[in-house]
């Protein structure tokens, strides 16, 4: 014998089995949390509209067009007539719908749950409303107008009238015999608003025509009914009628199939070593950030984030873009290796994570950065756009953040980690392949998202040439130590020789071990990147070390050491004539002075207009005074092509290391909220034993209902609902049964009174225990009219005492 089919979404929950559950729960995970006491909550859960729109959401095209399909045909529809609608067999597709609580029934009477019909809106798949409800707006007259001029048999009764012109209408026979004798530009009009939207803009669209007397395109159909007035300026395509025009398909076409990821293979070799190379820069250039910030940290603005000026000069000093220099910022914050310092005028500056995380190896300091990109809300690309208050966004701001760009990332990455290894697929494809997978999702922000994973990913090493890398595939599979040795093997060993050359330049001839390009940045700048790095001496470079303590003697020690070469003659020169000439000249406080052993070095400033803005006076044969501030001093005299040194007040130099400054210690930061982690498998079995337990309770309280005939059965409601109801009883002093769930999940009935409702609370006199209680709205099951009942006026004077809170 046949089991009856299910009469509600709650019956059908029930009586799935517990695998199915468990598929409901992991496919929505945002059931899970609070947990719901029974099937039966579990049904109005799932069936809300917050719960309902991440599933809906989610859908990929073929599950989304089903869903449309049934939001068009009547309720219920069989999946006979789902399929022919559609245009390809969904049975497949129903199942899935049927699976994630989304349709309900049997193949021979289909129900989508009406908050899917909510969320596709009034034109699902771009087609109009029914025909009876897009001509209702006629007047009586007018429809048995329309009547007439359609030559179908008059009607007294507009429902009947509706009727018939649906009928009528709806029919393919009918419309192809209206339009064969169209006059011109009627098919045209149709073809605009066949394949959606349904609507158009016409002015008077609510005048009235007549058939022999239509005197265009327009006034012809709505005079036949094809088409309706939606608004006093606006007509719309019932339908029915664009169900005809389309060939009674919903769709175009079926979009079963995913578009195709095209592209060229890369070689392995090209993938791993452009991905190495990518991933070592973004280390050194965070690591470059936090010891250019440590030295000369920027304010903190009122609003938060760093200044666009601030950006612009930490860009410079990076040698990298603006927007490059916002996703090293971005990437090194969200690592927890920057932070706000807290204090009252507040800067930001390395915290002590940093100074762990420069010790480890290239590859593990890029696992970290990595990791924290691929989690976080951040969306560096937002730095310089304008926000809803036409307000600049900045670097660190607090409104870079997008709960849906890790969901992205991790899309956009899946589909690379799907393919074979070293396929470089186009970015158009990427983005058609992910709106084909989540086609409610691919709005303008989705397909920006998108293009930006690509670009981030790229600089962070997880792609190399357009591919996925063999240390991106490995951490995305959650292989941490895969990833680490994957890049170590792709990235070139550490050198601990360079080449100096007679031309002032040394090249290393790969990445450098850390001590000796910590030592080499004393001396020497950056001239050029690439397979190799090519430094420049200069006397800039040559005072940097000398003010940090280093003397001529030394630095050409280490030199020596390091050089496979040698230290050549004009290296040599340039540094011991740097050091010879570094401290002739001293400046220390006035405003500032200026003092030298030759007096006639200080007569030459007299007279240099370079140095006129700082208003030098004599005040002995060797010692000058200015107003302006010793720093100010110091870098015009160097700009005038001198090497001045600070003194201190006993007279002796001053040097100037340089002093790393650290916050104390912050947390790292965590992505806002925005798509529930999936529960673990242990989590989703309980929860489901849990609802199998509801359930029991449930039928345990039934029998005891069924036991006292005067408690009605309680249809399940949601809290909206179970308000409205509770308010209304209250107005009117009504007597209502009321389902009370308690801390067990166990429900109980109760005559109450209703007396007040609000903030979420229900104010009620109990009748069973002649007592005031109150309720929460959150453990109301359901609500239920008690007929007959007349209130009980005492209790609103009875005391309050022992009135429970559920």
């Amino acid at each position: 014998m046949c089991a009856a089919a299910p009469r509600t979404l709650a019956e059908e929950l029930r009586a799935r089995s517990d695998e199915e559950l468990e598929q409901l729960l992991t496919a929505r995970t945002d059931l899970v949390t609070p947990l719901p006491t029974s099937t039966t909550a579990l049904a109005t859960r799932s069936a809300t509209r917050a719960s309902t729109q991440r599933a809906v959401d989610r859908l990929e095209t073929p599950a989304l067009q089903v869903a449309e399909v049934l939001a068009v045909l009547p309720d219920p529809v069989s999946m006979t007539a789902v399929s022919k609608a559609w245009g390809a067999r969904a049975n497949d597709v129903v199942a899935d719908l049927r699976r994630q609580a989304l349709v309900w029934g049997p193949d021979r009477a289909l129900h989508l749950i009406s908050a899917v019909r909510d969320l596709l809106g009034p034109y699902p798949a771009g087609l109009g409303p029914p025909l009876a409800d897009a001509l209702g707006r006629r007047s009586p007259a007018r429809l048995a107008e329309l009547l007439e001029d359609l030559g179908l048999d008059p009607a007294g009764d507009p429902e009947v009238a509706l009727s018939r012109l649906a009928a009528h209408l709806g029919a393919a026979d009918a419309v192809e015999a209206l339009l064969a004798g169209a006059p011109e530009g009627v098919r045209e009009v149709l073809a605009k608003l066949t394949w959606g939207p349904p609507t158009g803009a016409v002015e008077r669209a609510d005048r009235q025509v007549r058939a022999a007397t239509s005197a265009s395109p327009v006034d012809w159909l709505l005079a036949h009914g094809l088409l309706a007035v939606a608004g006093p300026g606006t007509v719309v395509l019932p339908r029915e009628v664009g169900m005809v025009l389309r060939g009674n398909r919903v769709h175009r076409s079926p979009g079963r199939q995913a578009p195709a990821l095209t592209g060229a293979a890369r070689r392995p070799a090209q993938v791993a070593g452009a991905g190495a190379e990518a991933a070592a820069d973004a280390v050194r250039l965070v690591e470059e950030l936090a010891r250019t910030w440590g030295v000369a940290p920027p304010p903190v603005l009122r609003a938060g984030g760093v200044g666009v000026r601030e950006l612009r000069r930490t860009a410079v000093a990076l040698e990298v873009d603006e927007a490059t220099a916002a996703l090293v910022v971005e990437t090194a914050w969200v690592a927890g290796l920057i932070a706000d310092d807290g204090e009252v005028e507040p800067r930001w500056l390395p915290t002590p994570m940093f100074d762990l995380w420069a010790e480890d190896d290239v590859a593990e300091r890029w696992l970290s950065l990595a990791g924290a990109w691929l989690g976080t809300t951040r969306v560096p690309a937002l730095v310089g756009t304008r926000d809803a208050k036409d307000s600049a966004r900045n670097a660190l701001g607090p409104d870079l953040d997008k709960p849906s760009a890790p969901v992205v990332r991790s899309a956009v990455l899946a589909e690379f980690e799907a393919l074979p290894p070293d396929h470089a697929p186009t970015a158009d494809d990427v983005l058609a392949r992910l709106r084909w997978r989540t086609p409610r999702r691919s709005g303008r922000l989705f397909a920006d998202l998108v293009q930006w994973t690509l670009r981030d990913a790229g600089w962070l090493g997880l792609l190399g040439a357009g591919a996925l890398t063999p240390a991106g595939r490995a951490l995305l599979q959650g292989d941490d130590e895969g990833a680490v040795a994957a890049l170590r093997a792709a990235l070139p060993a550490p050198v601990s020789e360079i080449l100096v050359q007679a031309d002032l330049t040394a090249v290393a001839p790969g990445p450098l071990v850390p001590e000796l390009a910590r030592r080499l940045d004393l001396l020497a700048r950056v001239e050029s990147r690439g397979g190799a790095t090519v430094y420049r001496f200069d006397d800039a470079s040559v005072r940097r070390g000398l003010d940090e303590g280093l003397t001529a003697d030394d630095a050409l020690a280490f030199l020596g050491r390091v050089s496979a070469t040698g230290v050549p003659q004009p290296l040599e020169y340039l540094i011991r004539d740097v050091a010879r000439r570094h401290g002739r000249v001293r400046v220390g406080r006035a405003g500032a002075y200026v003092r030298a052993e030759d007096p006639a070095l200080l007569t030459q400033l007299l007279s240099d207009k370079r140095c006129a803005a700082l208003g030098l006076r004599a005040l002995a044969p060797t010692v000058l005074v200015s107003a302006a501030e010793g720093e100010e001093v110091l870098a015009t005299l160097r700009a005038a092509g001198l090497a001045p040194a600070a003194e201190g007040p006993d007279g002796e130099l001053v040097l100037r290391p340089r002093t790393a400054r650290r916050t104390s210690p912050r947390p790292v930061p965590r992505p806002v909220s925005g798509e529930p982690p999936p529960p673990a498998q242990a989590l989703v079995g309980a929860a489901v034993k849990t609802l199998r337990a509801g359930d029991v309770d449930a039928d345990r309280a039934e029998a005891r209902r069924a036991a006292t005939p005067d408690a009605p059965r309680l249809p399940a409601l949601d809290p909206s609902t179970s308000m409205a109801m509770l308010r209304e009883a209250a107005a009117f002093r009504q007597v209502v049964w009321i389902g009370v769930a308690d801390r067990d999940g166990v429900v109980h009935r109760s005559l109450v009174e209703p007396i007040q409702v609000e903030g979420g609370r229900i104010t009620a006199f109990d009748r069973s225990e002649q007592a005031v209680r109150v309720y929460s709205v959150h453990r109301v099951t359901g609500v239920a009219a008690a007929p007959g009942e007349a209130p009980v006026r005492a209790g609103r004077e009875r005391s309050v005492e022992g009135s429970a809170t559920s």
